[in-house]
């Protein structure tokens, strides 16, 4: 398996009717507060959908219901109509996330890391198949180092290596510009573009508004685990700023 293009990556696609993504009157409480209250939420397939607001507003709480790591106290999400509840291995196989915290092997390499994840994947784990995954991130130079020595760029590189591994319909990209250089950032760019001709769905949390809502389609804002708002990506930052300077003048 040589690098290939993220069109050639995706498994088989969607029926085109089902939603990559459904989930309905999702709410999530930790003890007497709820992070999460009432989310409706749709993507479709190759569809890149931003979530925005402040911090404390529930976007990785949903992130991690989506992806089945955090249970509903009520309502339902669907994975290309199956549930991670219920059919957590399933699921699974269809998503892909990368957190703003890289969970890695600190005493393994940069390679090494890799030929695990293509190995629990049953995936090839040759050098000639995976050397080129890491040039495509920028760390060929860097790959038979351990990963306890990496910066928090290199480390978010080395993470997104693994949305390529997985071949996902459904990727959730948690703060995917955060640590990352320009060339970082530009990087992550032509992956989500990659990820939409692909049929890829995407789902993207960040605070860096003006870059994530020009390659998103639409854009959903959350306030105090509610949606305050939701419609085309690029009036997202004029309604944040919006919220804000309410919350500043009620203060």
């Amino acid at each position: 398996m040589t690098a290939q293009p993220i069109q050639d990556t995706v498994a088989e696609a969607s029926d085109g009717k089902t939603p990559t993504l459904h989930v309905e009157r999702l709410g999530r409480r930790f003890g007497r507060h709820w992070a999460l209250a009432r989310i409706d939420l749709e993507v479709q397939p190759g569809e890149v959908v931003l979530l925005a607001g402040a911090n404390g507003s529930g976007k990785t709480t949903l992130l991690r219901l989506v992806a089945g790591l955090f249970q509903p106290s009520r309502g339902q999400v669907r994975i290309c109509g199956l549930d991670p509840q219920r059919q957590p291995l399933q699921c699974r196989r269809m998503l892909s996330m990368v957190s703003h915290q890289a969970y890695l092997y600190p005493r393994l390499s940069a390679f090494e890391t890799a030929r695990v994840w293509a190995r629990l994947l049953g995936l090839p784990a040759r050098a000639a198949d995976l050397r080129p995954l890491l040039e495509e991130v920028g760390l060929s130079e860097r790959q038979d180092e351990p990963v306890v020595g990496f910066s928090a760029g290199m480390k978010k590189r080395l993470a997104l290596v693994r949305t390529r591994l997985e071949r996902p319909r459904l990727v959730l990209l948690d703060e995917p510009f955060s640590a990352l250089d320009a060339a970082g950032r530009a990087m992550v760019d032509g992956w989500i573009q990659g990820f939409r001709a692909a049929g890829t769905s995407v789902l993207v949390a960040s605070h860096t508004l003006a870059r994530a809502a020009r390659l998103a389609d639409r854009a959903v804002l959350l306030e105090r685990g509610q949606v305050a708002w939701r419609g085309p990506a690029p009036g997202v930052v004029a309604r944040m700023e919006t919220l804000a300077a309410g919350e500043a003048v009620s203060a």
